[in-house]
């Protein structure tokens, strides 16, 4: 699957029981198909933050439309970077998070 790098509109949230995170990330390219046919979407994951600011344990948990973004998003994860934080000078893995990345084209698509 082809993806063209865009200026798009992304959202990430993050969900976790007590503790939270920064995240550090870049813009994930938009797949070229989901482009041409003015699709928008997200993909949901469950994964653990290490102390490193590495994942452990990604599943992809829900997206919608189904697969049309799960490589792209996979490939994003890849370079983004999570930052826990600390719980009485230590940081720990974190769990159990949540972490939902949505694309929204504002408006703006290829058409065929």
């Amino acid at each position: 699957m082809k993806s063209i790098p865009i200026t798009f509109i992304l959202t990430i949230s993050l969900v976790s029981g007590f503790a939270s995170a920064t995240i550090i990330y870049v813009t994930p390219n938009y797949p070229l198909e989901a482009l041409k046919n003015c699709i928008e979407g997200w993909v949901g994951f469950e994964l653990t933050v290490m102390p490193g600011g590495f994942f452990e344990n990604v599943k992809i948990i829900d997206s919608y439309p189904e697969g049309a973004f799960d490589e792209a998003a996979r490939k994003a994860l890849i370079r983004y970077k999570l930052v826990p934080k600390e719980l009485i000078g230590v940081t720990t893995p974190v769990h159990g998070m949540k972490l939902k990345i949505s694309y929204n084209l504002d408006g703006k698509c290829i058409q065929k």
